[in-house]
């Protein structure tokens, strides 16, 4: 039970930095939106495509086979953690150097040929020498998740993301860029001197407590790449179909009638103000997923079964929990949303278009985390590749003809996809399965009354007051749980016991 205990209060450092750092995170991109525009956003976000592509080459697979390897083999007695780690690290800055000087040396056909905007050649190259730092990064720490070492990891992500926002409001306050390519200059410069922050900060927790000097065990070398090669080829692949993707979107939209600022403004919209609103209330889920990967790594390796079926069982019973009623909140509340955040209607219709999707997005992310612990990254890899493709295939084929519509049904057709092959593929290895009822019809309609319900029968109080509305129907929706026995009390007597362990 000491694992338990020590994965739940994890969990909850992580989910409180995580919950801080996507608030911080909406509201910089707020402010963005409203110092560059949609246009500038768009620009950025598909800047940021191939900026994605470089950073899957420089963190291919390093901090999964850091975490499976210092668990792994320290848990066999066959070498030290510190010894495991100088491997790792030197794995990490031989790609993270090699990625840097790849996209240096192509930013300028790549701003000519793919972005179609070659005055952002000067930010790739900015880009590039942040590499290296991601991929030190990355590797301690996968050091500090194997070690269950929450705090440091929340030290440094709100350390680093709170230096990103204070450099980029300095900046663009005192610069005050006029084009949306000076702006683009200006984030990527600040984005760049926060990769770095991470880097050191990272380093300085990990050298101060490590022990005295070892040699470099040269020997798990194949056992390290078995590891990282599956994810790091899924990540290569996956990310350059990702890439190509994002790129064909304004070059698609245009091709369907709209000018090329509008093309940007849209693909912004999406990518820049929507998909974070819908993302924002996964913080919990995506910190869980994370701090799946030891824990089920280490009792996938144990033969603990059981252990590893509960933990599974319970984790996606509560994702589908909280994300039918996220989906339930924006569909709903999508306008006020969009009106509150932004100040327009901008996104009203994309956010409830989208909430559907929402339980399936929540839990692809926590699947790939339990597929990713019990060692299957080459399943995951496959899913991933094949989902990109079709994903691509279809922005190809169907954005140039039918605009806007083509790219959201593409998004609905890739989160379906994704989801139905990985979980397939849990099942397989795990055996596992959910209750119909307990787990997927009664939360839905425990969800759909408790925010509907409200609505019809107060209308005026739920406009006048949304937060407040909000509470109430989160209390509902609790006890329709527990009325509909989605919610037992067996549930909470486990919850509460992890608790009261000493």
């Amino acid at each position: 039970m000491r694992n338990v205990t020590r994965f739940l209060w994890n969990t909850i450092l992580l989910t409180a930095t995580s919950l801080l750092m996507r608030f911080l995170g909406m509201s910089f991109q707020i402010y963005l939106t409203q110092r560059i525009g949609t246009q500038g956003i768009g620009l950025f976000e598909l800047l940021m495509s191939v900026h994605g592509l470089a950073v899957s080459l420089a963190i291919s697979g390093v901090r999964l086979s850091t975490t499976r390897l210092v668990l792994e083999v320290s848990a066999r007695g066959q070498c030290s953690r510190s010894s495991i780690m100088k491997l790792c690290l030197r794995y990490s800055l031989l790609l993270g150097f090699g990625a840097g000087t790849l996209l240096f040396s192509v930013s300028d056909p790549v701003a000519a040929l793919w972005l179609d905007e070659p005055q952002l050649a000067p930010c790739l190259r900015i880009l590039a020498f942040g590499l290296p730092c991601l991929a030190v990064s990355s590797c301690l720490n996968g050091y500090f998740s194997a070690l269950r070492q929450a705090g440091r990891m929340a030290v440094v992500q709100v350390l680093e993301f709170s230096f990103h926002m204070a450099l980029t409001f300095g900046a663009l306050a005192l610069l005050k860029p006029t084009e949306p390519a000076e702006a683009c200059l200006l984030l990527v410069c600040c984005s760049c001197l926060s990769d770095v922050l991470s880097a050191v900060l990272s380093a300085l927790f990990y050298y101060g407590s490590r022990p005295a000097r070892e040699k470099t065990p040269w020997s798990f070398t194949g056992e390290l790449l078995q590891i990282a090669i599956p994810d790091a080829v899924g990540s290569w692949v996956r990310s350059g179909l990702v890439s190509a993707k994002h790129l064909l979107i304004p070059k698609g939209l245009r091709k369907c009638g709209a000018s090329a600022a509008s093309a940007l403004s849209t693909y912004g919209i999406i990518q820049g103000m929507v998909m974070p609103v819908l993302a924002f209330p996964a913080a919990f889920l995506g910190t869980v997923s994370g701090l799946l990967v030891p824990e089920i790594a280490e009792s996938h390796a144990l033969g603990q079964k059981r252990k590893l079926f509960s933990i599974m069982q319970r984790v996606l019973h509560f994702t589908l929990l909280f994300s039918f009623f996220t989906a339930a909140l924006l569909l709903v509340y999508g306008g006020d949303l969009s009106r509150l955040l932004y100040r327009s209607k901008d996104a009203e219709r994309y956010i409830r278009l989208l909430a559907p999707l929402i339980p399936l997005m929540y839990l692809d992310t926590t699947v790939d985390g339990m597929l990713k612990g019990m060692g299957l990254q080459t399943a995951s890899m496959r899913i991933n590749i094949l989902d990109a493709a079709i994903s691509l295939l279809l922005v190809w084929q169907l954005i140039p003809r039918v605009g806007v519509s083509g790219y959201l049904f593409t998004i609905y057709v890739s989160e379906t996809l994704n989801f139905i092959l990985s979980f397939q593929q849990l099942n397989r290895h795990a055996g596992l399965w959910l209750p119909f009822y307990r787990s997927v019809l009664a939360p839905l309609m425990a969800a759909m009354t408790s925010l509907f319900l409200p609505r019809l029968l107060w209308y005026g109080f739920c406009e006048a007051q949304p937060l407040s509305a909000v509470l109430l129907s989160a209390l509902l929706y609790y006890v329709l749980l527990r009325l509909l026995g989605s919610v037992t009390k067996r549930d909470l007597q486990w919850f509460l016991g992890i608790f009261r362990q000493k």
